[in-house]
């Protein structure tokens, strides 16, 4: 077996290789009696990938990764340990490769003199904003421990929000792809052998039946171009989506589509106050807490009404005022009960508030979802259901008179 190893020679210095051994003990005792400390031992499982190589391919690590990793460096650091050493043990525990070798580089970096935030920032595709500015907070105040902690319960907060919402469309996305799928299969399978039929007698046939008949000789003659039309077009549809003017198009959609757009709305307004109040509470500027917060919203109409709100503010205009702007996207309750906070001096409790009751409204939609959509589902398979059966149930009268 391969084991990628961390450790420190005799004068000091970090230094890292590969080597074939039986077992990680086997490792650690070989690099003991060389007289070098171990400091992360990890096993290389499949090809010998090496770290460069690794963070050039696409990765992924899950929002429960990265909160266990938080909660997991959280409890170590009130245990006592140093950043380095709970970093290297936190390396060794961690089973996703990628994520263990980002924290073995930063505890290597951290090890070298360089600050934790400083070092998770090298990282941004693991490490949101939000992450390395309030250890950054953390640690000028010197509760990194406790900002470590509140900071896996916002993210917490976040992850129920995401699963619960997924769970809850994962349903009608089931179905719609079914029935793609069985109508895909249909029209190029099962009714050519009966539209055939049809086109044997000589009998006037109902227009409907003749629309189903075009359309099935079209699907049983071009199916295999239809599904690499359909499959071209996806792919189309998957890359533009990811351009700056897919996301604001399809983002714009998600806040006024029916049913979806009042949800889509909950949530982010749910996230916004969760994260700003989280920010506020650890005692980051309210400036910075806003720009910290848009960068980490996922919509682009919030990421960027939030990003000039933080621009207006730094100029000395009120914060209500910026959102005021844009009223499509923040709902008088949120606005108006900012202003209460920031009179009161308040505005971290106001928006805890405003983020619970966000949150309970999203849970409650989220779980009448199934309720709202299953009509509107019957509907469609009951409509395309029914044009199909007379279509053709009809040219049955038909030939029977004709007989």
């Amino acid at each position: 077996m391969q084991f990628l190893y961390t450790a420190k020679n005799r004068d000091g210095q970090i230094v890292s290789d590969t080597v074939e051994a039986a077992s990680r003990e086997a490792v650690g005792q070989t690099l003991r009696q060389r007289g070098m400390l171990p400091t992360s031992i990890v096993r290389k499982s499949g090809m010998a990938f090496n770290f460069n190589f690794l963070k050039k391919i696409v990765v992924h690590v899950s929002l429960l990764e990265k909160l266990t990793f938080i909660k997991n460096l959280a409890v170590t650091l009130k245990a006592g340990l140093p950043i380095a050493k709970a970093l290297a043990v936190l390396s060794r525990q961690t089973t996703n490769q990628y994520l263990s070798e980002v924290i073995g580089q930063i505890g290597r970096s951290v090890e070298t003199g360089k600050s934790l935030s400083e070092s998770m920032g090298v990282f941004p595709k693991v490490f949101s904003p939000i992450v390395v500015n309030m250890v950054r907070v953390g640690e000028s105040s010197g509760d990194l421990d406790k900002n470590l902690d509140y900071l896996a319960k916002q993210i917490s907060r976040d992850y129920n929000l995401i699963r619960k919402t997924k769970g809850a469309l994962m349903y009608p996305a089931v179905v719609l792809a079914a029935l793609v799928i069985i109508g895909y299969l249909m029209f190029t399978f099962v009714l050519p052998k009966l539209t055939a039929t049809f086109k044997e007698f000589n009998v006037q046939l109902p227009v409907l039946t003749k629309v189903i008949i075009k359309t099935v000789d079209i699907f049983s003659n071009y199916s295999f171009l239809i599904l690499a039309a359909a499959v071209g077009l996806f792919a189309l549809f998957w890359s533009w989506h990811k351009t700056a003017g897919g996301k604001a198009v399809m983002h714009r959609a998600a806040l006024v589509f029916p049913v979806f757009g009042k949800i889509t709305k909950k949530i982010n307004l749910a996230r916004f106050t969760i994260i700003f109040g989280g920010l506020l509470r650890s005692g980051m500027p309210i400036v910075e807490a806003l720009r910290t917060t848009g960068e980490t919203m996922s919509n682009v109409h919030y990421r960027k009404a939030i990003l000039e709100a933080s621009d207006q503010v730094k100029i000395g205009v009120d914060l209500v005022s910026s959102l005021e702007k844009n009223p499509e996207l923040f709902t008088p309750m949120v606005t108006q009960m900012i202003q209460v906070g920031e009179e009161s001096g308040t505005i971290e409790l106001i928006l805890e508030e405003v983020a619970n009751f966000y949150e309970t409204e999203v849970d409650d939609t989220v779980k009448n979802i199934a309720s709202i959509i299953e009509p509107v589902l019957v509907i469609i398979i009951g409509g395309v259901v029914g044009l199909l059966a007379v279509g053709l149930i009809l040219p049955i009268y038909s030939i029977t008179q004709g007989v």
